[in-house]
């Protein structure tokens, strides 16, 4: 391993943690695998417990679905434009490895 402050550029700094955080979560998985394929619900540590449960699957609105056949119905534009939900957008940077030439 090597000192990361050293590396001048941010940007391979991000790339140099996006690799690490990579491999963390792959052991972080492995682990969590084992959790939950050991039966056990609870798991404890000298400094974390772990539990372990199931959430059962759910079922949800096919949005296209239902707008298609509101629409069909007779519901009109406005009433559309009046319902519906706003996301804000966002900025993110995405760090990747680069090709040798």
């Amino acid at each position: 391993m090597f000192d990361i402050n050293a590396i001048e550029s941010p940007i391979d700094r991000m790339g140099v943690i996006r690799a690490q955080m990579a491999d963390l979560q792959a052991q972080y998985d492995a682990i969590a695998d084992f959790l939950k394929n050991s039966g056990i619900e609870k798991h404890e540590g000298s400094l974390f417990v772990a539990h372990v449960s199931t959430v059962s699957g759910r079922s949800t609105l096919d949005s296209k679905a239902a707008e298609a056949k509101l629409r069909e119905l007779g519901v009109t534009n406005r009433w559309f434009a009046n319902h519906q939900k706003e996301v804000k957008g966002y900025t993110k940077v995405v760090v990747t490895a680069r090709k040798s030439a």
